[in-house]
This record gives structure tokens, sequence and C-alpha cells, in this order.
């Protein structure tokens, strides 16, 4: 029993610095105090504190994972190993050609990865999250409205835009938080591959306004045109793309996460194709620039397309390792297209 104790103290401790330094630095670094909304840093605040005062329990009554699978433990047990070998090495490899680094194990390599997924996406999920909440108000008045081509045409389809990415968003920060066994989300592996992290972050803030710098950014929820049914069947068949993506969404489940393997899902939307997220939300793009089309807006499009294509494929060779996903593909040979691509 004692050994159990002294490791949940030690699961509690690395947890409680890690992600402590982690809201220290959210609301103290100048990008993330401009870019989290007050609600956003507050949510966070309150999320740290129900670790410390329920994680414990948890931790304590966990035994079937050890203290070297628990992964701020190994984040920070590495990082100690990596500066005590740095300094070696620095000694060494004047004198020894053949000093190295100290290598990294699979789980080293994967729990750092990883962390720096959680730590990245989970603030900005959250702040996401929490703006579609206010997006809400003032619907309010909706339900004591006529029905009518109008009322479809814009109270509605605000409506199924903030409910589908409220939903989205709910999942994923979700996801990203959540690591546990009984959820069927541990993660099995994590992109390994530099440009593999650098298409998926470019879809992200900081990282895609530097894309937008260069290409623009062309979409707009708002797509409007002189004919009211012409806007409606525009904004309908926005919504039933972006439903397709919720629809992805919900088939990950507890899985919900950019970058990481964290079990192969083959139901849902996912038996369909192999990337329906990515699909349906380019493809309602490519019709919210149709009243702005000219070269510049078609070449901005066609970038963004070609990032979320190189997700696709990056995200493909980075699965193929698992066995599931091979046999995934055999299953669901269509990517992008039923029956054709």
């Amino acid at each position: 029993m004692g050994g159990v104790f002294r490791q949940a103290v030690l699961k509690y401790l690395s947890g409680a610095f890690v992600y402590g330094i982690a809201l220290l630095f959210y609301r103290s670094n100048r990008y993330y105090v401009e870019f989290l909304s007050p609600q956003t840093r507050d949510l966070l605040l309150y999320i740290y504190v129900g670790y410390l005062l329920f994680s414990p329990v948890v931790l304590l009554f966990s035994r079937h994972r050890r203290l070297d699978e628990h992964r701020p433990w190994v984040f920070l047990a590495l990082l100690r190993r990596q500066a005590v070998g740095f300094v070696a090495y620095l000694r060494e490899v004047g004198r020894n050609h053949e000093a190295r680094m100290p290598p990294l194990s699979t789980f080293e390599k994967t729990t750092l990865l990883f962390m720096g997924v959680k730590l990245f996406f989970v603030p900005m999920m959250f702040n996401f999250l929490l703006g579609h909440v206010g997006d809400f108000r003032g619907f309010g008045q909706v339900f004591s409205m006529p029905l009518s081509l109008e009322f479809f045409t814009y109270w509605g389809y605000s409506l199924a835009l903030a409910s589908i990415f409220l939903v989205d968003t709910l999942f994923f920060s979700l996801g990203y938080v959540f690591e546990a066994d009984f959820l069927k989300n541990r993660v099995r592996s994590v992109e390994p591959t530099a440009f593999g992290w650098m298409v998926a972050l470019a879809c992200y803030p900081p990282f895609n306004s530097v894309l937008e710098r260069y290409v623009g950014w062309w979409p707009s929820d708002g797509i409007q045109f002189p004919s009211l049914a012409l806007t409606f069947a525009a904004r309908l068949a926005i919504v039933i793309l972006l439903a397709v993506y919720l629809w992805a969404t919900i088939s990950l489940f507890t899985k919900c996460s950019n970058l990481t393997n964290r079990g192969i899902i083959t139901t849902g939307a996912y038996a369909v194709i192999r990337h329906p997220a990515y699909v349906s939300k380019v493809a309602s793009w490519w019709i919210m620039i149709i009243p702005v089309m000219g070269l510049a807006a078609f070449i901005s499009m066609l970038v963004w397309s070609v990032v979320y294509f190189f997700r696709a494929v990056t995200e493909e060779q980075h699965l193929m390792s698992d066995p599931d996903y091979r046999a995934y593909c055999e299953k669901t040979k269509y990517r992008f297209i039923p029956f054709i691509a």
C-alpha cells in the first residue's frame, strides 16, 4: 500500500506542477493574454483547481497505471534526464566524437509530443468553445418568430452553425483534456514528422495568420446572394456539409484530437470515407467564396485545400504504422469521395 500511495502522490505532484506552470504561462504570456478571453482564462483556472481537488482519489485508485506511464511524471523525468545528459554531452563532445544525447524510449517520445499537443490545443479549444457559447446570445427570441424562408435563411442558419461548432469544440476540448483507459482513448502514437506538424498547425492560430498574410482568407459564414432563394440554397448546402463535419467529430467521440493516434475509428462517418471532416469543411468553404469568387479567392482557397490535402496525407502516413489502420484502409478504400477517390 505504501508503494501505491507514494506513486499516487508523485503522479499528483507532477501533474500539479506541469499543469500549474502551463496555467501560469497562459495567464502571463502576452500572446495568450491577448488571444484568450477572460472567461477562458478563468475556466482554465477552475479546471486546474478541479484537478487539485479531485485527482488524488482518481490517481490513488488507478493502480493499473504505473508511475512510469503517467504522462506528467514521464514528461518531467525525461526533461531532467535530457538536461543532465546535455550537460554531460557538452563536457564530452570536444574530446569524444562518439558522445551522444541520452536516447528517448518510444513511450517518452510519444509523451513529449502529446504533451505538446495537449498544452497547445487545450486553451485554444476552450476559447473557441466559450466563443460559440456566446454565439447563442440573442437566440431566445428565435422561437417566437413565424416560420418562413427568410427565418430559415438567417436565424435558422445562424442557430445551426452555432450549434454545430459548439458541439464540435466541446468534444475536442474534452478529448484533449482527458486520456484514460475507460474512455478508450489512450494515445498510441503522435505525428512524428515536422511536415505533418507544420500543415496541421498552419490551420490554427497563431500560425494560420502567417498563411493568411500571403494567400488571404475569403470564406465567410455570412454568405449572401441578391436572391433570397439562392442564399437559402447555399446556406442549406453549407449546413449539410458542416453536419457531416460534426458527424465525423461525434464518430471520433472520446478520441477527438489532432496529430495523435488514439485508436482507429471505423464506424459512423469514417465508414464512408477516410477523411470526412476535412472534405466537408473544405467543401463548405468553397461554397462560401462563390459570391466573391475571383482569381485571388480561387488561388487562396486552392492553397488552403492543398494544406488540408497534406494534412490527410501525413495523417495516413503516420497511422499506417498501426495495423488496425491498415486493415481499416482495406475496408474503407476511398479517402475523399465515395466510389471516386
